[in-house]
């Protein structure tokens, strides 16, 4: 039995994991589910959460951090986590992937019912999207120095996730990240990663 990718076709947390498998070109099997009916999913996660990656002895690896941390581990290369910038690179990982959730926080709360909805709750999201991206512009030439490394997938998925649910002001205000994820956007793995 090879590798299973439960994946799902919106989550930015799955488009990372995909984006990293591909560009490892790893043999990968992914199968597209609904986690909120995929009862299968509990006994592998029990926080029945995507991307979720069953192994071929069949135990299971969740989070999409971990996930990626495995693909760059069982490539052969281990070249997605450069040593030589290694916990700034981790702290641009965690920023991204911090835009992500916060994306989804902003999204869940949205499509609850009327009535149910915070609109401060979802103004306090969207500050912080705002407020982080704004942060990844100063950040760009550390993003776009280098061949390919984890944090420059996660940081493509989050701005691709702020485009498709929140909307892509932050492109105006940020000339040097917008170049920067227009190119990368341009990846194989990213147009083959793509919602839809």
């Amino acid at each position: 039995m090879s590798m299973i990718l439960y994946n799902g076709p919106t989550s930015p947390f799955g488009r990372t994991v995909k984006v990293t498998m591909l560009e490892l070109a790893l043999p990968v099997e992914e199968k597209a589910i609904d986690a909120y009916k995929a009862e299968f999913l509990d006994k592998k996660n029990p926080l029945r959460q995507i991307p979720t990656l069953e192994l071929a002895d069949g135990r299971a690896i969740c989070d999409s951090r971990i996930i990626c941390r495995y693909f760059d581990g069982i490539s052969g290369r281990e070249t997605l986590y450069p040593k030589a910038d290694y916990w700034d690179l981790e702290t641009r990982i965690s920023l991204a992937i911090g835009i992500m959730e916060l994306g989804l926080q902003r999204r869940m709360e949205i499509v609850r019912p009327e009535g149910e909805k915070s609109p401060g709750f979802i103004q306090k999201q969207e500050t912080r999207i705002d407020r982080s991206i704004d942060h990844l512009e100063t950040l760009i030439d550390k993003l776009a120095a280098r061949s390919l490394a984890m944090d420059q997938i996660v940081t493509a998925c989050a701005l691709a996730y702020t485009d498709f649910r929140y909307n892509d002001g932050w492109r105006k205000r940020c000339p040097n990240l917008d170049r920067w994820s227009r190119d990368f956007a341009k990846r194989p793995s990213m147009v083959a990663s793509q919602p839809g």
